[in-house]
């Protein structure tokens, strides 16, 4: 931002494509730019997701009325956003002029952030897939500039280092810092996106060598933080270790992320590493499994009919990270409003991630069940927190408003449970707590799309709950 000052004829000056981006995003912030958000444009929202999820298939429908559906021939037809408003036009020069851009090598730094400012714009209109399009993009020109790896830290290979990658070394320790924390964005932009679904990341963990981020203080100032002090995703207890010289709010949303991210690779993963879709499979994993028993008790090594993945020493390793990550946090950042809420809500949302599969809600005694709904609860008491101030809705991380959704979404799956087993006092009071969650997203829905949107989702939740209880059969998936 300070480079605006520069005259537009300088080379300082910044890119046209960021530009396009800057007032993409910042007309979410300013009432001069009007109608970007109305209610009649959320009304017409489709009932049916599946719709927005049409594999290459684009819809040529405008204001979300579905059209008949084409396949585009060229970029100019990609109906990207409504075309007649100020944000959605800069959007749209904006993702016409990163190919362009790029291909030409002009200040890729700079395209990536166009990209990261496009992402959280998208989101903030709800629009999931425009957001991970804009994400991609974004890793697709990371993976050539070397910012995801340390210095140090190179691929094995008789090239000289300085052809392995397109990026330029850094001059200076402010355009060092700057990459590194652009990177660390789109990492931990992307956990958060994909939160609340099923679909594999885009940067696993072991392409990560980066150092962590130093203080926001440090950066302003110049300050060159030596290497040997910085940690790493895989430093020693990484996410529990948080030392004083490095450690403030967006190195703990860093870990945070990471944390959320191992957990989903763990679902993600686990069936192909663990089983051969009917049975255990043992194979080289054999050293990563808990004990096994069959459905009987007794102890198997050639394979069990069904396995609780609870019991796998990977499981129980996330499970105790996750309980001890917010225990191990610094004093000062342990209150989620003294500097932000996001770091403090993604740990609960690895910890809902984590049990949701395997809760049984129908048993008082079931331990995923317990943790279930606590974490829940930890989320709404944190939004109640929020209630009490008079922060603006708007300048929120978007984990807040995904771990709302996802808590309304959880204390779902308990009010449907209660109520089929006719516990009234619970019913009114997981009512309540859903109405409270509705009403905060409906706050943020006044200005932007995400908060109508998953409204619209949890009543979706509701009667998909609803339905599969009825009828097992009938059961799909909805992601936000």
């Amino acid at each position: 931002m300070a480079s605006l000052a520069n005259p537009p004829s300088s080379p300082n000056f910044p890119h046209t494509n960021i530009l396009h981006a800057i007032c993409c995003l910042a007309s979410l912030y300013t009432p001069v730019v009007t109608g970007l958000m109305s209610v009649q444009l959320h009304a017409k929202l489709h009932e049916d997701l599946a719709a927005m999820i049409s594999a290459g298939v684009v819809n040529r429908g405008r204001d979300y009325v579905t059209g008949p559906r084409f396949q585009p021939r060229r970029v100019e037809d990609m109906r990207i956003y409504d075309e007649n408003d100020f944000a959605s036009i800069h959007a749209k020069w904006c993702w016409l002029g990163l190919p362009i851009a790029v291909a030409r090598g002009e200040d890729i730094l700079q395209q990536i952030q166009a990209c990261v400012l496009c992402t959280w714009f998208s989101h903030s209109r709800g629009k999931p897939l425009t957001a991970i399009a804009w994400l991609n993009m974004a890793f697709r020109i990371l993976s050539g500039t070397g910012f995801n790896t340390f210095s140090r830290m190179t691929p094995l290979s008789r090239v000289p280092s300085r052809f392995l990658y397109g990026a330029v070394p850094a001059t200076t320790t402010v355009e060092a810092e700057l990459r590194r924390n652009t990177f660390w964005i789109c990492y931990s932009m992307e956990r958060i996106l994909f939160a609340s679904n099923v679909w594999p990341l885009g940067i696993i963990d072991e392409d990560c060598s980066q150092l962590l981020p130093c203080r926001l203080k440090d950066y302003e100032d110049g300050v060159l933080i030596p290497t040997e002090a910085r940690q790493r995703l895989f430093s020693r207890q990484a996410l529990l270790i948080h030392p004083r010289l490095t450690t403030d709010a967006f190195s703990l949303y860093i870990k945070a992320s990471c944390l959320l991210g191992r957990v989903k690779t763990f679902n993600g993963r686990f069936k192909y590493r663990y089983t051969d879709g009917e049975g255990i499979n043992l194979g080289d994993d054999t050293a990563n499994l808990g004990t096994l028993r069959d459905s009987k008790g007794h102890e198997s090594m050639r394979g069990v009919t069904t396995m609780d993945p609870r019991e796998t020493d990977e499981f129980k390793a996330l499970d105790a990270l996750v309980t001890t990550f917010l225990s191990s946090w610094p004093r000062e950042f342990k209150d989620p409003l003294g500097f932000d809420t996001g770091p403090k809500l993604d740990p609960t949302l690895a910890m809902i991630a984590l049990h949701d599969p395997h809760a049984d809600l129908f048993s008082v005694d079931d331990p995923s069940a317990q943790k279930l709904l606590s974490a829940a609860r930890a989320i709404l008491h944190a939004m109640y927190k929020v209630c009490g101030t008079t922060f603006d809705l708007l300048y929120l991380d978007h984990d807040s408003s995904t771990a709302w959704f996802i808590a309304g979404a959880t204390l779902i799956r308990f009010l449907v449970a209660r109520k089929a087993q006719g516990e009234e006092a619970e019913v009114v009071r997981l009512t309540q707590e859903l109405e409270a969650v509705k009403c905060m997203l409906g706050n943020l829905g006044e200005r932007t799309g995400v908060g109508l949107r998953q409204i619209k989702l949890l009543d979706m939740v509701y009667r998909t709950e609803q339905s599969a209880f009825l009828d097992p059969s009938t059961a799909h998936d909805v992601h936000p």
